[in-house]
């Protein structure tokens, strides 16, 4: 066997257009929330995954050096151009000259079951936020980097029905901060940039790529306190502590 994934590229609502907006009271509105993923709608506080660049003993491979080769092709299983399992090949090949498969593929099966556990648990706050914005007629996206392993759960949470559009970095090709993964999911909610905000916990420079999109940009506070370190790595940008601050910021007159 070559050890490839066989996970499919989603169809993230490329084909068809928006739902039709729900009747809003105020025109000041915002039109648009595009929020990140992981850390501002789901958590991982409470399963600490394995992080991939720590693999290295698990396959049998000197740590600092499989981090090191790890590090080098992360960008392009995070851009789906090389998918993880065969990431995991690629330096078992380069550091041993062999490939473990089967401790490959415990490592691809483990990843996938520790993000589908973020997805299980719904934040009753982050429903209610959803639910009350897509009631006032707010369109909703969400723009994530991540492998492929990563969302295999996303189409059975709770909560992704309520999403017009969904950008993930793998099935894109495009990765945040790049501005042009911001306007893939405004173009495709038929949506200015400027009419719409972004929401995250500010990892991977989120917040600076979405200001140079047009977007208004604002730091998820919410899971702050669950976490070791806040993701955040723009200090200028405005902090929401709760997910009613979002709610109020999205629908304020």
């Amino acid at each position: 066997p070559d050890g490839r994934s066989s996970a499919r590229r989603p169809q993230v609502n490329g084909n068809r257009s928006p739902d039709k907006p729900l009747p809003r009271d105020r025109t000041s509105m915002v039109e648009a929330v595009v929020f990140d993923l992981f850390e501002t709608l789901v958590t991982e506080s409470q399963v600490r995954p394995v992080r991939a660049s720590t693999l290295g003993e698990a396959l049998g491979l000197e740590r600092e050096a499989f981090k090191a080769e790890w590090k080098v092709r992360r960008p392009s299983v995070v851009l789906g151009r090389l998918p993880f399992i065969d990431a995991l090949t690629q330096i078992s090949r380069a550091l041993d000259g062999g490939v473990d498969w089967p401790a490959i593929r415990e490592a691809r099966e483990q990843r996938i079951l520790e993000k589908a556990m973020a997805f299980a648990d719904v934040d009753r706050q982050v429903a209610d936020m959803v639910r009350t914005l897509r009631e006032q007629g707010v369109r909703l996206a969400v723009v994530s980097n991540c492998f492929a392993e990563d969302v295999q759960a996303w189409s059975a949470w709770e909560l992704a029905g309520e999403f017009q559009c969904v950008v993930f970095s793998w099935a894109a090709g495009l990765a945040k901060p790049d501005p042009r993964i911001y306007t893939t999911a405004t173009r495709r909610l038929a949506v200015r940039p400027d009419a719409s905000v972004f929401i995250g916990d500010g990892g991977d420079g989120e917040l600076v790529g979405a200001k140079q999109a047009g977007l208004r940009a604002f730091r998820a506070d919410w899971f702050v306190q669950r976490r070791p370190q806040p993701g955040s790595t723009d200090d200028a940008a405005i902090g929401l502590k709760t997910c009613q601050d979002a709610v109020r910021l999205a629908t304020a007159g």
